[in-house]
């Protein structure tokens, strides 16, 4: 990663789940140290409503994180999909903490994700663009704007799942949540010909997080009850949905691998393949259908998971 920060212009649309929060934290920590420049946060439906996922994100990044200078937009094109929402990490996508930080009400800019996306797109260079959430408001910007995506110096994208099974019940588990959310996006911004990374449950469910190691660090920081909460309340959550056993004390986070791959894209192992995405935003590789296929990187492993986590950690210094 370059260390000059007009080459490192970052847009992050999210869901505004605890994992998306992970990753938002430690991509908001490289923009207060000048190492990126955060453009700015896209919300979408997909872990919470689309308001919720608005109010949410203000909340993280006005009054917890203390950032005053990136903006927050709100979806203009997913409360279509509000009624199929898990909240897994609760109704405000961070486990019920949010409101023990501020009962702040934010009104929503003039302008929409989807159109914040198309402007800064087409305006500014040497954007990465980091997509942890359904891929509605991208498929969205291309349809308004056809090309509009592969102007951008890469897609960094959570979603997909090539060999493990799903986590989405709106499709009953048969593709990753992100991707099942909105099938029919996630398969316009595979096939729109961008720099696409893709991140799928297969490497975000096999590199795990020790939660004693992340309380710990965490505690050091003002925001410490904060991240106690989001902790404790995701592995309670993961133990309640059967993502893991009570006593195996580890996390999944699965978003905050777009940024440690943003930072050293070689601690994972990538394969260039050959897929599309069918309506219910199941990945369908070369030869399983005759379904239009579209070459993307695919992260299927991790090579250094000390190294990881130390990448993670960092957002405690």
């Amino acid at each position: 990663m370059a260390e000059d920060q007009s080459e490192n212009n970052v847009i992050i649309d999210t869901d505004v789940g605890v994992d998306d929060t992970f990753c938002m934290a430690n991509f908001l920590a490289l923009h207060r140290k000048n190492r990126c420049k955060v453009l700015g946060i896209t919300t979408v439906c997909g872990n919470i409503a689309t308001e919720k996922a608005y109010q949410s994100a203000c909340i993280l990044v006005k009054d917890v994180l203390k950032i005053t200078d990136v903006p927050v937009y709100r979806s203009g094109c997913s409360e279509f999909n509000d009624c199929n929402c898990s909240f897994f990490y609760g109704q405000d996508g961070h486990c019920g903490t949010l409101k023990k930080q501020s009962n702040r009400k934010f009104n929503s800019p003039e302008i929409t994700s989807e159109q914040f996306l198309i402007e800064q797109l087409t305006t500014k260079q040497n954007i990465t663009l980091v997509a942890i959430g359904p891929l509605t408001n991208l498929a969205k910007a291309e349809k308004l704007c056809p090309g509009v995506l592969k102007k951008c110096k890469e897609l960094i994208v959570m979603g997909g799942a090539v060999y493990e099974p799903g986590n989405c019940p709106k499709t009953n588990m048969e593709s990753e949540y992100n991707f099942g959310m909105d099938g029919a996006a996630a398969r316009c911004v595979v096939s729109s010909g961008v720099n696409l990374t893709l991140f799928p449950l297969d490497v975000t469910s096999s590199v795990r997080f020790d939660i004693v190691q992340l309380l710990n660090r965490s505690s050091r920081t003002k925001q410490k009850e904060f991240y106690k909460d989001c902790i404790e309340g995701t592995f309670s959550a993961m133990v309640l949905h059967g993502e893991t056993k009570p006593d195996d004390k580890r996390l999944n986070i699965h978003d905050v691998h777009c940024f440690v791959y943003y930072m050293d894209p070689e601690l994972y192992s990538i394969e260039e393949m050959r897929i599309s995405v069918d309506e219910e935003g199941r990945v369908i590789r070369e030869g399983d259908d005759q379904l239009t296929i579209h070459p993307v990187k695919i992260a299927l492993s991790g090579r250094d998971d000390l190294r990881i986590t130390q990448l993670v950690l960092g957002m405690f210094d």
